[in-house]
């Protein structure tokens, strides 16, 4: 997969609903976003999920790390690939992003922004990995976002308590092209922001 085809991707869906509670993948389908972070699953769950949210049209990320029941190692990841069957994967882990990617998984590489020390360790990591995208935690930080957006060529996501359409719009003119985010009501924003991304662009 492409960081072309990612960035258009999420450039065209500036709102992604993330879920933590596998209850609540029903609203997330039934809801605007077309692109939904799995941030939940076990053996039992993960596939009927995965295929509930295929079967609606919308693109699934499963992230890694936080899948429950299952070895964390290559032959998960192909094992996702193939029988799984998600648009792509969301890790913090160097290896497992290199091997989705080998499987033509579409990779975020996400990245916790605590201090100066960690930056430097990611942005290093993430130029190494060559994800199709990062995903930046907190994304509440506009210096944050620009920093990375100057010292990396790929697409960036945000993540982390955003709640309010004034807070996507902020990390949107820091750098960003797509936040995502558990609070059920920005998931009904997608127009809204969209609205704004092309009146900013014009």
């Amino acid at each position: 997969m492409s960081t072309r085809k990612c960035f258009l991707l999420f450039q065209e869906n500036p709102i992604i609903a993330a879920i933590r509670n596998p209850k609540d993948i029903h609203d997330a389908v039934a809801s605007p976003c077309n692109i939904i972070f799995l941030l939940t699953g076990n053996i039992y769950n993960l596939k009927q999920m995965v295929d509930y949210i295929n079967a609606s049209g919308k693109q699934a990320f499963v992230h890694l790390d936080l899948v429950k029941g299952y070895a964390q190692d290559h032959y998960f990841v192909k094992y996702l690939k193939d029988e799984i069957k998600p648009t792509g994967v969301i890790s913090t882990r160097n290896s497992l992003i290199t091997k989705a990617k080998q499987e033509g998984l579409m990779t975020i590489q996400r990245l916790f922004l605590l201090d100066s020390s960690a930056m430097d360790v990611t942005i290093t990591s993430a130029r190494k990995i060559k994800p199709d995208a990062v995903e930046v935690l907190p994304g509440l930080v506009p210096k944050l976002i620009e920093k990375v957006n100057t010292e990396l060529s790929i697409p960036i996501i945000t993540g982390g308590f955003i709640e309010t359409e004034e807070e996507v719009k902020t990390c949107i003119n820091a750098g960003s092209i797509s936040s995502s985010t558990s609070h059920k009501p920005l998931w009904y924003a997608t127009d809204t922001i969209k609205s704004y991304i092309s009146q900013a662009n014009a």
